[in-house]
């Protein structure tokens, strides 16, 4: 007769064998976070659409902006005839800073087109108004002489929209 004799770490093995067999493998389920880095603005709505043309007496562009970097102050530079920069032409209009609001919407900004705001006299009977915007303040036009009016540092975004305005100005 053949006796087959077990040592104790065999022993311990086989009586773990059958919980080991049933037990169940849950995977850990995958924590989202945003990734750290910076991102662009973006246009949440405007009214009039982006690219429209407006007549000679628009009524007022509201736009309204979103950041997903919520502690982001805004910059935001209304542009008359630009880009490309013309020294003759082009000009900032008006100057809006948004604040951070701990959302990623932003409060609605507005302009109105005028004669009094374009300041032309260049004769020509319709302007680009362009909204540029940044998630930076923007560089003086000595930091940045190709593109003078809305640059910025280059981990900042600069988003522009714009509108045509039929409107000659004497």
């Amino acid at each position: 007769m053949v006796m087959f004799t077990w040592e104790p770490s065999r022993l311990a093995w086989l009586a773990a064998l059958p919980l080991w067999l049933s037990a169940c493998v849950l995977p850990m389920s995958p924590e989202f976070e945003d990734p750290a880095g910076n991102y662009s603005p973006y246009v949440v709505s405007s009214s009039p659409a982006a690219g429209a043309e407006l007549p000679p007496s628009p009524d007022t562009i509201e736009v309204t902006m979103g950041d997903p970097n919520v502690e982001d102050f805004l910059a935001c530079r209304w542009l008359i005839d630009y880009p490309p920069y013309n020294e003759f032409l082009s000009r900032v209009a008006q100057e809006v800073t948004l604040p951070t609001t701990g959302d990623v919407k932003r409060e609605p900004i507005r302009f109105s087109a005028s004669c009094a705001n374009i300041q032309s006299g260049s004769g020509l009977l319709s302007h680009r108004v362009t909204l540029s915007v940044a998630d930076r303040p923007f560089l003086s036009a000595q930091e940045a002489p190709d593109l003078p009016l809305d640059s910025v540092p280059d981990e900042g975004f600069v988003v522009r929209t714009a509108w045509i305005v039929d409107l000659a100005c004497p």
